[in-house]
């Protein structure tokens, strides 16, 4: 599928990222009145060819191959500039940025180093990126990324692989983040995250400075997969399954989950959206933690399917956006809503509709 992505800008700006690829752009519609009514298409950038090995034998295939897709965004919020990421498996060393809330482009470009294992991480299929905001590291980028982990060849060069030769290096692919400490010209790898088989993860920073994380596994059936970094996001602890988010089907490993942080100083209040039921990739449903997600006690089906891979943004204090929450899926439909909503009518657990 081609995918969306979901941002809101510090001035409130309501953005909704689309990759045309029959017009080889990506394209940003954007919302000065919260979601009620949107702007025409504006081109954020044209696709670029990737070098390197993506050769697949699996569902991936096509004249999109080796070419870049829409991957992840970021907003600095220490500028204001908005950063969109180009890749497919492996990352394009390049970003398009806007420092006008999403009316205008340029597309420049950027050093993406390789992790401790030589692969380069791509925020294809990932969670947007956030600015830490407290501790030593305050102020710096950090997005989560995914390694899509193939074969190295004799002559040095690497193979990266989804779903490639039946899904042979699945178990031994890996997520973890990159960060910036220069504004988003260069972007360093963390430590791999210590469970391997994750993928498509998202993050987010809590009160405390830690970073809390969360993926998809590829490798087993049963819940996500999370963890937390205590050092601005370059190494992790704690990894473990969750024992209470599904990471849905339709395969036993999963699909790609949507996190973000309220905008509360007082307390870690998160939302978390996924596919509501075990049996289903369709039913979107969100939770919400407000201990920074060691437990999701308010649950609520937020639209019967379909709906697949979902994306969330927070509004802005101050602006049209303020107290909404946004939600992207894959399926072409957007919600908007907010937490007083979720809290009208809860599941009684997350089979239940």
């Amino acid at each position: 599928p081609v995918m969306g992505h979901l941002a809101v800008a510090l001035d409130g700006s309501v953005l909704v990222f689309r990759e045309q690829r029959e017009k080889g752009v990506i394209e940003v519609k954007r919302s000065e009145d919260g979601g009620k009514s949107w702007g025409e298409p504006i081109e954020v950038g044209k696709r670029v060819k990737i070098g390197g090995d993506m050769s697949d034998d699996g569902r991936y295939q096509g004249e999109h191959v080796g070419w870049s897709e829409l991957a992840n965004v970021t907003v600095d919020e220490s500028t204001g500039e908005i950063m969109v990421f180009a890749g497919s498996l492996k990352p394009a060393q390049v970003l398009y940025r806007s420092c006008d809330h999403g009316k205008s482009w340029r597309q420049e470009q950027i050093v993406i180093k390789p992790d401790e294992n030589g692969w380069l991480a791509t925020t294809y299929c990932c969670d947007p990126g956030i600015t830490l905001r407290y501790g030593e590291k305050k102020g710096r980028l950090l997005m989560p990324a995914q390694v899509f982990v193939g074969s190295v060849n004799k002559d040095g060069s690497r193979t990266y692989l989804n779903k490639g030769q039946n899904r042979r290096y699945f178990a031994k692919r890996y997520s973890h983040a990159l960060y910036s400490d220069d504004g988003g010209k260069t972007w360093t790898p963390s430590a791999p995250f210590p469970i391997l088989g994750t993928s498509e993860p998202g993050l987010v920073e809590l009160r405390d400075g830690h970073i809390y994380y969360n993926a998809r596994t590829h490798i087993q059936s049963g819940n996500k997969i999370v963890g937390r970094s205590e050092d601005g996001g370059e190494t992790w602890v704690d990894a473990h399954e969750d024992d209470e988010l599904f990471d849905g089907p339709p395969d036993v490993y999963g699909c790609k989950a949507a996190l973000a942080r309220l905008p509360y100083d007082d307390r870690d209040v998160l939302v978390f959206s996924a596919p509501g039921r075990r049996d289903d990739r369709h039913d979107i449903t969100v939770s919400v933690s407000i201990d920074g997600g060691h437990s999701w006690p308010l649950k609520r089906l937020v639209k019967q399917g379909p709906g697949n891979y979902t994306w969330l943004a927070a509004g802005r204090p101050g602006t049209p956006s303020e107290n909404m929450i946004y939600l992207l899926a894959n399926k072409d439909w957007m919600a908007r809503f907010n937490l007083s909503w979720v809290l009208e009518h809860q599941l009684v657990s997350t089979g239940d509709k």
